[in-house]
């Protein structure tokens, strides 16, 4: 069947929308930016997965797709970090990665050799050995986020600190293992993890939107509305 980009720009209008109502409205700007970063990534890779399949599988599409979400582990540690007050190195170091990997996925021509477009998803050949340590850093980012938020949560006692990290840890949890499992048992999604994972974050987005609407209530008192948020527009 033929891709049909709804979903994505649906999903995408969405992130960007409440990406860029948490960076604009009140809360502490150390929460916000963070989580306002992610939403803007998740929205850059569908738009950019549309763009991708409209255009055929346009490979330097498919590269710029991968570099934007590379990001997302990285900037998810160092929010984790922040809303459990934890000092430890991994955050500049997942950050450190990130711009690494950018780098080379923007300049090497090879990281992506095809890409072919099926329903609602992507699916790419990377046949490049170092592949593999994308893949490896990606894993790990995410699996600090959740087990570093677990962990976090057990030593939090904060309330508002302590439902921020649960929303970023159920989160993760609800689109890391829907995407795995898609690929397990339906067939014929072999090198399709980026765009299922992009796809089922849209529940992350939700846990990000509803983290960041309670920031913006602590932080005026008032809970939030439309009416509101225009007011302050």
């Amino acid at each position: 069947m033929p891709y049909a980009p709804t979903l994505a720009i649906a999903t995408g209008a969405f992130e960007v929308a409440a990406g860029l109502w948490i960076l604009r409205g009140p809360g502490r700007k150390a929460i916000t930016r963070p989580v306002g970063a992610i939403l803007l990534l998740l929205a850059g890779y569908q738009w950019l997965e549309a763009l991708l399949c409209h255009r055929g599988g346009d490979l330097w599409l498919a590269r710029l797709a991968f570099a934007d979400i590379t990001w997302l582990p990285a900037v998810g540690v160092l929010l984790v970090e922040r809303l459990g007050h934890g000092r430890t190195r991994l955050a500049p170091l997942f950050l450190a990665t990130a711009a690494g990997l950018t780098a080379w996925i923007l300049t090497d021509p090879g990281f992506v050799h095809s890409a072919v477009c099926k329903v609602v998803i992507a699916t790419y050949d990377t046949a490049s050995p170092l592949y593999r340590l994308y893949g490896g850093y990606y894993q790990l980012g995410l699996f600090t986020m959740m087990a570093g938020a677990g962990v976090f949560l057990a030593r939090q006692e904060d309330a508002v600190a302590r439902a921020h990290l649960a929303d970023v840890q159920l989160g993760t949890m609800a689109f890391v293992f829907p995407a795995m499992l898609t690929e397990l048992v339906v067939a014929g999604t072999g090198g399709s993890q980026p765009s299922l994972m992009c796809h089922y974050a849209a529940l992350l987005a939700v846990g990000l939107t509803r983290l960041g609407a309670r920031e913006q209530r602590e932080a005026t008192g008032e809970s939030w509305s439309i009416l509101a948020w225009a007011r302050r527009s």
